[in-house]
């Protein structure tokens, strides 16, 4: 995930205080300004591999 948080809205995902007020919100995680990353992005980056449809 490191990667993209060099760009856009997610910069602001480098501060610590706004990373640690995510949410769970239906099937992603969800912070309070509506940054909300694709589920199949995010699980494809941290397991290298997107799951099976």
């Amino acid at each position: 995930m490191a990667p993209i948080l060099s760009f856009g809205v997610f910069r602001k995902l480098k501060d610590p205080a706004v990373f640690n007020a995510a949410r769970v919100a239906f099937d992603t995680v969800e912070w309070p300004d509506g940054v909300d990353p694709d589920p199949e992005f995010v699980y494809e980056r941290c397991v290298g591999k997107c799951p099976a449809k």
